[in-house]
């Protein structure tokens, strides 16, 4: 028998992209699946919308539950799900008919317990395609590709995991960034990985997303999400430390920009948390930074220009 493969679909608020996104999963050249739609609670036609799925195709299963946010959804078809292997796919995203069966047959190339492929950022215009160069190694060459510009995606939903990845751990539930807080363990956890250059996952840019609207309290779970890396190397993979660290500076540069000028006032808590970080660090980033020299002094030089 062909290995089982566990899809799992968090839904809310997405009447208008839903058909199209479970249609891409039903139509999968690789057959053996188990399509877990996760109704978190939706106040659109979404609910009808999977009961109506699910007396089309029996591999279809459908949670109807109260809603808990993106990682509550997320858990709740982890803990039903039976696949030998699972996939993360977000409601309002497609993928490639071949995606599953291309991953799955890379992972049983070297007994793989994570294959990551390339993305497709779609937005209402125009295609990005984010095709990567083909690797394989280890937990720890993963993590610094994981730190170093994120050349390996810090995305659940890009991914084919091995169930054994999943069987300790959840999603961080009511936090944004939820990636975040999971892959570097996923990564940790596995022995064998492969990223492959086949652009199979599409990626839909909505103004009105979590990530692209305007700043709220709730962005400042990614500085959390990014501290958890760097503690963690700190205590398990000293070898790497400063590298999660000078990604978290980086990233903690990158999210006091999204704060708007005519916004600072108002998240002025949130604004003076992250210029602390900064200011803190500004000799560790000139004396003991890994960072490239160009990088280093771009990082100062922002610094000095904040309000």
């Amino acid at each position: 028998m062909s290995d089982l493969v566990s899809v799992i679909v968090p839904i809310y608020k997405v009447e208008e992209y839903l058909d199209m996104c479970v249609q891409s999963i039903v139509d999968q050249t690789y057959s053996e699946l188990e399509i877990i739609l996760v109704d978190d609670g939706s106040p659109d036609g979404c609910s009808e919308k999977c009961d109506q799925w699910k007396d089309q195709d029996d591999r279809i299963i459908v949670i109807h539950k109260k809603n808990g946010g993106l990682s509550d959804a997320r858990n709740a078809g982890l803990d039903i799900c039976t696949g030998d292997y699972i996939l993360f796919v977000d409601s309002d995203d497609w993928i490639e008919k071949d995606m599953v069966r291309i991953m799955h047959d890379h992972m049983m190339e070297d007994d793989y317990d994570i294959c990551a492929c390339g993305i497709i950022d779609s937005y209402t215009d125009r295609e990005v395609r984010w095709a990567t160069e083909y690797y394989k190694g280890d937990s720890v060459h993963t993590l610094m590709r994981l730190y170093d510009n994120t050349r390996f995606p810090v995305s659940a939903w890009n991914k084919l995991y091995k169930r054994k990845c999943w069987e300790e751990l959840r999603f961080p539930k009511g936090k944004i960034c939820e990636d975040a807080f999971t892959t570097y363990l996923l990564i940790d956890k596995a022995v064998r990985i492969i990223q492959i250059p086949d652009a199979l996952y599409h990626y839909r840019i909505r103004e009105n997303s979590i990530m692209t609207s305007s700043f709220s309290k709730s962005r400042m779970d990614e500085e959390e999400a990014w501290r958890s890396n760097y503690e963690y190397m700190k205590t398990n993979h000293p070898e790497i430390y400063k590298s999660a660290f000078d990604f978290y500076l980086l990233r903690i540069n990158r999210l006091i920009k999204t704060i708007p000028e005519n916004q600072i006032q108002d998240f002025s808590n949130e604004y003076n948390r992250l210029k602390e970080i900064l200011k803190n660090n500004q000799s560790y980033i000139i004396f003991q930074s890994k960072m490239p020299f160009k990088q280093r002094m771009k990082l100062i030089l922002n610094y000095r220009k904040l309000k």
